[in-house]
C-alpha cells in the first residue's frame, strides 16, 4: 500500500473545507451546533481531568448501564475503578469485545456483568422502568441516534440517577465527521429539569458529561 504523506491528508481536509463553505453558501446544514445553555445548567458542574476521575465519582455497588461496548476496554475501567454490583453491556454485536479482563469477568462464578444482544430499543424493552442508578451512553452519535437513545433510556433511570454520555462534542477530528451528542444533550438540558454535574475532558476533547435530574443536583 503506498504510503500517504501529512501533506496529501492536509491537501483534502483544504479541499472538504471549501466544499462545505459552498454547502453552506448555499444553506446547506452539514454540522450540529449546540444550544447556548444558561447559567443555571452548568453551575454546579465540576471539571474533571478525564474520563477515568469521572468514573470515580460513581458511588459503588450501584446497576450500571453501558450502551456501545466495542472491545469491552471502557467497560473493564468501569468495573475496576466504579465498583457496580451489576453492569448492562448493550451492543448489536458482542464479537469485538476482547478485552481479557471483561472476559475473565463473564467466566467468574460472581460475574457482575449482563451482557444484551441486539437492538437497544427491543434489549431495553424486557428490564423494568427505573432500573439503572447510572447509565453510560455510548452508541451511535448522530443526532437523531443520540435523541433516540435518550427518550429509551430516560425511563429506566431510577429517581436520583444519572446518565452519561461519551463523545460530548459537535465535530470528531479523528473520523472528521459530525458528531451529534453535544446538541442532543443541550437540547435534553433545554427541555427538561436535567443538568450537568461533571464535564470531563479528554486529550481529543471527545468529553464525557454527566447529567443528573434538577432536584438531585446536589
Amino acid at each position: 500500500m503506498k504510503k500517504v504523506t501529512f501533506e496529501q491528508v492536509e491537501r483534502k481536509r483544504r479541499e472538504l473545507s471549501q466544499v462545505l463553505r459552498q454547502f453552506r453558501a448555499a444553506k446547506g446544514r452539514y454540522h450540529n451546533p449546540a444550544p447556548e445553555l444558561p447559567a443555571h445548567i452548568l453551575e454546579e458542574c465540576q471539571v474533571l481531568p478525564g474520563r477515568l476521575a469521572l468514573l470515580d465519582k460513581l458511588e459503588p455497588d450501584q446497576t450500571l448501564g453501558l450502551l456501545g461496548v466495542a472491545t469491552g476496554d471502557l467497560a473493564a475501567q468501569i468495573l475496576y475503578r466504579s465498583k457496580p454490583a451489576m453492569l448492562h453491556l448493550f451492543d448489536e454485536d458482542l464479537s469485538r469485545m476482547v478485552n481479557p479482563d471483561i472476559r475473565a469477568e463473564l467466566a467468574s462464578e460472581e460475574c457482575r456483568l449482563k451482557p444484551h444482544v441486539g437492538g437497544v430499543g427491543d434489549t431495553l424493552s424486557r428490564l423494568p422502568d427505573a432500573h439503572f442508578d447510572v447509565f453510560y451512553i455510548n452508541g451511535d452519535h448522530a443526532y437523531d441516534a443520540v435523541k433516540a437513545d435518550i427518550e429509551r433510556i430516560l425511563p429506566k433511570i431510577k429517581p436520583g440517577g444519572a446518565m452519561i454520555f461519551h463523545s460530548y462534542t459537535t465535530w470528531s477530528a479523528v473520523t472528521m465527521y459530525h458528531c451529534g451528542v453535544a446538541r442532543a444533550v443541550h437540547e435534553f438540558c433545554l427541555e427538561n429539569p436535567w443538568r450537568f454535574r461533571y464535564l470531563a475532558l479528554e486529550p481529543m476533547m471527545y468529553n464525557d458529561v454527566m447529567l443528573v435530574h434538577e432536584a438531585d443536583n446536589s
